[in-house]
């Protein structure tokens, strides 16, 4: 074993087994009606379910047992987990899972409560749910935690999360937090978490909660993995705390209760890590997998199996080797079809999630939805932003928008035409008739008839629980029942939908960063900037702008002490392939130099070094001397920006001179 490996386990000792908690229901009705007949541990996700990412995670996390706590669909998921160890999967070679079953429980703080008594558990645990997907790797982060008990008496969990900016789309809403910590230790000393309090315009935070740190750290650009490190103490404190239903009461009671005098640390991970808790994560998470960013969890690896699952093409197409494709059908990018699919004459599928046996007729059009096993799809019918449950019947003519979702076994028949409804194949109690579609399908009504559908806040708990997908996740225009769900106040600290540009733009930031640090080809970049135009429809001009701007800005999130301009040029160097690839004529060299031109004024370091930057371009032929004139001659001339590049527009005017006078010598 290296020293580095060694240093690493220095303080997990052989004896210690490590152990985590891994609940297996979200207590709510948000994946309604699916979860009536299939448990969230079991719903698929990019075709495998659930379940099968986390325990294949804490198994290469290194994790040693599992204790898998259910209170729903027990005898569903006891036979799965069965026949996973039974097949001899990749986990259950190195960790034993436990099914701890009480089907009393109807919270998070009863499942602890009732594990607390059961005294199973013997020191530190990791805590997640069973909806969670990650590539973490847990033993580092457990040797922090370790370290933290050691300096601290009272610590009781170190909560874990990831870095994403405010319009990520992976970046659930209604996780929206600020966290206040001192910088040394990372102890959290604040952490407000905005969804509860919808309508505030301000954030209280208690100055003698800070004084007595030197350094206090205030973050918002964190997102929530809803996977902690727990002390011994953690399961005692529920137990003592009968007002503790979630982790997040719990959280707020230890920082706000001067009677527990518990402490809470954070730790920031550089690795993947999401939690499918409603389906605005389910189809962010999707698209994290299709595009490889949680690997080694990609579709043509599989999860749990040794055989290739798919074969992987370009534009992110996963196709299973039995697929029968009819001729005519197109896969246009970010598709992934099952086992037994068979897809007939002049059909397109785009940015799609295609099941097992699922039958798709002829000229059917699907985009940015989801076909779970066993459905079947007839001629003519037009599906998109929606998810369709297992062995469910779309007759022909049919068109599904707007974020539908059917639950199993549902019948459409043929052209209907339905547009954000919740639809079950067995009648409700209490149905009205204008509720009743067919006798197998039946709309659902989980959200109007909450207690707090008047009010704002309910609005919009309800609103971020439904399907946004791909240019759709921040927008509300499938329907005038959706555009009344929710209403923003302008002063609220819940800040207004970005628009399709900005959100580009953030999603460009994300794709080089990620890029950059895991050293990927240039060319699979250009690719996923190309899908992501297309996705957000933004034009070519838009595109040329917002690639400089990013790639402008990433020195600010990266974590290195050099200078700006040293950052700035390493990165300009890898990413000259994508550079040459946009700016290609003149229109577009000016594109590339209003984004330096409009960065610059807002970017004090930028401006500093702007003419070694704009000579660089120069140097690499990526700009013309003819457009940076052009593009100079335009600038306010008594701005700072007109001052800094003068010396290097006076250089290229006198290498002109130069360059005439020697041809006219000649």
């Amino acid at each position: 074993m290296s020293k580095k490996s060694e240093n690493m386990n220095e303080m997990i000792k052989k004896d210690d087994l490590i152990q985590a908690v891994v609940i297996a229901d979200n207590f709510s009705n948000t994946f309604a009606p699916l979860s009536d007949d299939l448990p969230v541990a079991l719903l698929p996700i990019v075709n495998s379910p659930i379940i099968d990412y986390t325990l294949e995670c804490l198994a290469l996390g290194g994790v040693q047992e599992v204790f898998l706590f259910c209170s729903s669909h027990v005898d569903q998921i006891k036979k799965y987990i069965r026949e996973q160890i039974d097949n001899v999967v990749n986990w259950s070679i190195t960790m034993s899972v436990h099914i701890i079953v009480s089907e009393s429980c109807r919270s998070l703080g009863d499942g602890m409560r009732d594990l607390d008594a059961k005294g199973l558990l013997r020191g530190d645990f990791i805590l997640l749910t069973a909806n969670n997907v990650s590539n973490i790797k847990f033993l580092p982060i457990l040797n922090i935690h370790k370290k933290n008990c050691k300096k601290d008496k009272g610590c009781s969990m170190t909560l874990i999360y990831k870095e994403a900016a405010p319009g990520q789309a992976s970046r659930c809403p209604q996780d929206e937090i600020v966290l206040a910590s001192d910088k040394a230790s990372q102890k959290v000393l604040f952490l407000q978490k905005l969804a509860t309090q919808p309508l505030a315009t301000k954030i209280d935070i208690s100055l003698e909660d800070l004084l007595n740190y030197p350094t206090v750290e205030l973050r918002h650009n964190l997102q929530d993995t809803h996977i902690a490190i727990c002390s011994s103490a953690v399961l005692p404190l529920f137990s003592d705390n009968f007002d503790f239903q979630t982790r997040d009461d719990l959280i707020k009671g230890l920082l706000n209760d001067e009677l527990l005098t518990s402490s809470i640390y954070w730790h920031l991970t550089t690795e993947y890590a999401a939690c499918v808790t409603n389906w605005h994560m389910y189809q962010a998470v999707s698209h994290d997998i299709i595009h490889r960013w949680a690997y080694p969890f990609v579709p043509d690896m599989g999860i749990n199996k040794e055989e290739q699952a798919y074969m992987y093409l370009r534009n992110n197409i996963y196709r299973n080797k039995t697929v029968t494709l009819a001729k005519g059908s197109n896969l246009v990018e970010d598709v992934v079809i099952a086992e037994g699919s068979t897809i007939a004459e002049s059909s397109t599928i785009i940015r799609c999630v295609i099941g097992k046996n699922c039958k798709i007729g002829k000229n059917v059009l699907i985009s940015d939805s989801y076909v779970m096993d066993g459905t079947t799809i007839n001629d003519n019918s037009k599906i998109s932003f929606c998810v369709i449950g297992p062995n469910c019947n779309i007759g022909k003519n049919a068109t599904l928008s707007g974020s539908c979702i059917l639950g199993s076994k549902v019948h459409i028949e043929s052209g209907q035409v339905l547009e954000a409804a919740l639809i079950q194949s067995k009648k409700p109690e209490n149905a009205n008739e204008e509720d009743i579609i067919n006798v197998q399908a039946y709309r659902v009504r989980c959200y109007s008839e909450r207690q707090d559908s008047d009010s704002e806040a309910g609005d919009i708990l309800r609103m971020i629980s439904k399907l946004r997908i791909q240019s759709d996740i921040y927008s509300d225009e499938s329907s005038d029942e959706e555009d009344d769900d929710v209403s923003y106040d302008s002063k609220s600290e819940i800040s207004l939908p970005p628009d399709d540009t900005n959100l580009f733009l953030t999603e460009v930031i994300d794709s080089l960063a990620r890029g950059y640090e895991d050293k990927l080809a240039c060319d699979n970049l250009i690719l996923e900037i190309n899908s992501s135009r297309y996705a957000y429809n933004v034009t070519l001009k838009e595109v040329n702008y917002n690639v400089l701007k990013a790639i402008l800005s990433l020195p600010f999130q990266q974590n290195d002490n050099k200078p700006f301009v040293q950052q700035l040029s390493s990165l300009l160097t890898y990413f000259s392939p994508i550079l040459k690839n946009y700016v290609k004529n003149k229109s577009s060299m000016m594109d590339c130099l209003q984004a330096i031109e409009d960065t610059a004024n807002t970017c004090s370091e930028l401006i500093k070094c702007v003419a070694k930057i704009v000579h660089w371009f120069y140097n690499q032929e990526i700009l013309l001397e003819e457009s940076i004139i052009s593009w100079y001659q335009k600038l306010d001339k008594n701005s700072r920006l007109y001052s800094q590049m003068q010396p290097f527009i006076n250089w290229l005017e006198e290498a002109d001179e130069e360059s005439d006078s020697e041809e006219e010598s000649e």
